[in-house]
């Protein structure tokens, strides 16, 4: 099967990203993979009503957020992260990601799309199905929980 080059440029430019949201999600190595060979296997199937469009790496993105999810929900044991005790800086990133772990699914997903998969807030409102203010909305609520939790420290 010949795969259209577009196809191929479009798969270069936005593997990393979408693997690196689906990570921040599930934190699972494999499960992550899985999900964004999932959803590239998906936008092939649908390359022809994707190509062009500039809501396609946001539609991707989503597709393997929904992916993570989906094999989340199958797992019985959640994955195992511990902070490295030799750098000072990982015990606040892993503060950081479970207080995003405690945010509402939305406000989840708005935060990985726009600051990890770095999506404008309309891509980022075009992958959710909602408007650009809802996303604004989740975002500034979920900046809001997290500087709580954070104990009052600037986020974004």
């Amino acid at each position: 099967m010949k795969v259209d080059p577009r196809f191929a440029e479009l798969y270069e430019a936005e593997w990393a990203t979408v693997y690196r949201a689906a990570f921040v999600l599930c934190r699972d190595r494999g499960l992550a993979e899985d999900a964004a060979q999932e959803a590239f296997a998906r936008a092939l199937a649908r390359w022809r009503r994707l190509r062009g469009e500039s809501w396609a790496a946001a539609w991707i993105t989503t597709t393997a957020l929904n992916a993570a999810r989906r094999s989340l929900r199958r797992r019985t044991d959640a994955p195992v992260v511990a902070p490295d005790a030799g750098d000072p800086g990982m015990e606040e990133s892993m503060d950081l990601w479970r207080g995003i772990g405690k945010l509402p699914r939305r406000q989840q997903e708005a935060v990985v799309l726009h600051y990890v998969a770095d999506l404008t807030v309309g891509d980022t409102a075009a992958a959710m199905g909602c408007e650009e203010g809802t996303v604004k909305a989740h975002l500034f609520r979920a900046r809001e929980a997290l500087r709580g939790q954070l104990g009052g420290e600037r986020v974004g």
